[in-house]
Parts: structure tokens; C-alpha cells; sequence
């Protein structure tokens, strides 16, 4: 497969060129009009949890409900 496509580029060395040229061409028109950003923004998403179970203590709800949840979104982006 490898063999058949740098015969058929050697056979075909103006068209590797133009396409060549024009991936260059295409390439630096997306350069030069994409936007700039000098101060890209560096901040964490942030995810807030509300937990609600009734008839249980809040230390009860944070440890068993809420934290776990915590737990599993760390790092998902």
C-alpha cells in the first residue's frame, strides 16, 4: 500500500507539488485571519454541587452523598 502511493507521487510530482502549495496556501490564509487571543483564559471550569436528602444530618449528607459525587467529577471535563 505504502509502495503503490510513492510510485503513484513519484509519477505525479507536479500534482504533489500544486496539492503541496496549496495545503501551504490554505494554511497560512487560516493563520493569518484567525483571532489572537493574548490573554487566553487560564481558569478551571468549576461544577457546583447541591445535595438535598432529608432526615439526615448535613456531615451525613456531605460524606455520603456529596462528596462521593465530588469524588467521580473531579477531572471531567
Amino acid at each position: 500500500m505504502l509502495n503503490k502511493i510513492i510510485q503513484y507521487s513519484l509519477d505525479n510530482r507536479m500534482l504533489i507539488i500544486f496539492l503541496s502549495l496549496m495545503l501551504v496556501i490554505g494554511g497560512l490564509f487560516t493563520a493569518r485571519n484567525m483571532e489572537i487571543d493574548v490573554f487566553p483564559d487560564l481558569t478551571a471550569p468549576t461544577v457546583v454541587v447541591l445535595t438535598d436528602a432529608h432526615g439526615m444530618a448535613a456531615e451525613e449528607v456531605e460524606a455520603l452523598v456529596t462528596f462521593p459525587i465530588e469524588s467521580s467529577l473531579n477531572g471531567a471535563t
